[in-house]
Formats: structure tokens, C-alpha cells, sequence
């Protein structure tokens, strides 16, 4: 067997796995859903809850074994990190009642598996930016668990998402095995990084000096070069 065939039969493994747990999954769901279940009300939602903590986190370890085993199943890194999130999330949000950083735990996770992809291979530089994106809205959601409302009102979260974006971008020009093709990364990443500044008025009232000087600047600038045309024609 050479090994292109072992590399088609190692993706066919890895789906049958991801396709049989999100099967077993969502026919529990339903399940539950039509009411196949209701005999089990008689058991604690406690639990309950530890059951799909650990059904959630079971699923996700099985994917990372199958990662760990066979690093050519790089994608198993996504689900397997993705079911870890879940199992967390549940944990926090109902084991430890008033802990607020639920969705950071899961969106964290989400990125979390994007970033071992691109670890494993410096080559898949695309898994930099949902990676980036997700630890970034991770981020802003633990800021507001902590700052509250007045902070998403006063324009700090939606600074920190764009200043996140911004980073990600930053990091695929920057990317060892971009080779230059990345250079138009520093384009969204340089105005992603503005609109942050603006956003969260990180430099208080200097930007409402800065930016109308840059517009009296530009428009000096247009007039002297068409002033210096005219003269030289």
C-alpha cells in the first residue's frame, strides 16, 4: 500500500469517527426533544450534568487521540478542541454557578484547535485568521463578563475586538511560509488598528485633533502638488 492510499484511507477513518459521534449526538438530541426520554425525568438534573460533561469531553479526547495517533488527521485538532469547549462551558456555567466566562471557555477552545492545525503545519497560514478571530471574540466576552455593560457602552470591547483583528491580520503577513504573498494582510490590519484606536479613543482627545489634521494635511498636500503642476506647465 503506497502512500497516497494510506493517506485516503486515514481521512475515510477520520470521518467515519466525526461522522458516527455527530450521529450518536444529534440522535440523542432528538430523542430527548420528541420526549423518547421522559422516563429519565425521574433522574437529578445534576446528573444530567455531569453526564454531557463528560459525554462532551469524552468525544473531545477521543478526536485528540486520533490526532496524537495519526497527525495526518490534522482536522480532528477543530472537533476534538471544540467538544473539550462544550464540556467546559456546561462545567462552569452549572457546576460552578456565577462564573461568567462561559462562552469565553468555548470560543477560547474554538481557537484553541485552529492554532495546534497551524502549529502542526506552518503551511496552513489560512487557520491563523478564524483562530485569531475566535480568541479574539473569546477575549471580549471574558472583558465584558468583567467590566460589565458600561465598558461595552463606553466603546473598550469593540476597540479590544478590532485591535484582536487587527493582530491577526498582523500575524499571517508575518507568517514564516507567507514568502511575501502576504503582504496585503497589513492593509486591514493597519485599518483595523485606526478604527481601534477611534473606537476606544485610546489616545483621549488627541483624536479629535489628529484626524481633522490629517484631512487639512491631505488636502494641503493636493493643492501644492497641483499648484507646483501649474506653474511647471
Amino acid at each position: 500500500m503506497n502512500t497516497q492510499e494510506k493517506l485516503v484511507m486515514t481521512r475515510n477513518d477520520g470521518r467515519l469517527v466525526l461522522g458516527g459521534v455527530l450521529v450518536l449526538i444529534g440522535l440523542a438530541f432528538l430523542l430527548q426533544n420528541l420526549g423518547a426520554f421522559s422516563f429519565f425525568g425521574l433522574i437529578p438534573e445534576g446528573l444530567w450534568t455531569i453526564f454531557w460533561i463528560g459525554a462532551f469531553g469524552g468525544a473531545g479526547l477521543l478526536f485528540l487521540a486520533g490526532l496524537w495517533w495519526r497527525r495526518e488527521n490534522w482536522w480532528m485538532a477543530i472537533p476534538g478542541f471544540t467538544f473539550l469547549g462544550l464540556s467546559g462551558t456546561i462545567f462552569v456555567e452549572e457546576i460552578l454557578s456565577g462564573f461568567a466566562f462561559g462562552g469565553s471557555i468555548f470560543l477560547g477552545s474554538l481557537g484553541l484547535g485552529f492554532a495546534v492545525v497551524y502549529a502542526m503545519d506552518r503551511a496552513r497560514w489560512w487557520a491563523i485568521i478564524p483562530g485569531g478571530v475566535l480568541s479574539t471574540l473569546a477575549l471580549v466576552a471574558g472583558w465584558d463578563a468583567v467590566a460589565g455593560w458600561d465598558a461595552v457602552a463606553g466603546g473598550e470591547s469593540s476597540g479590544l475586538f478590532f485591535l484582536g483583528l487587527a493582530l491577526t491580520f498582523a500575524l499571517v503577513a508575518l507568517a514564516p511560509n507567507a514568502r511575501g504573498r502576504m503582504a496585503w494582510a497589513w492593509i486591514p490590519a493597519g485599518v483595523l488598528t485606526v478604527i481601534a484606536i477611534m473606537t476606544t479613543n485610546l489616545l483621549g482627545g488627541l483624536v479629535n485633533l489628529l484626524w481633522p489634521l490629517a484631512l487639512v494635511l491631505l488636502g494641503s498636500g493636493l493643492l501644492l502638488r497641483n499648484y507646483l503642476r501649474s506653474n511647471i506647465d
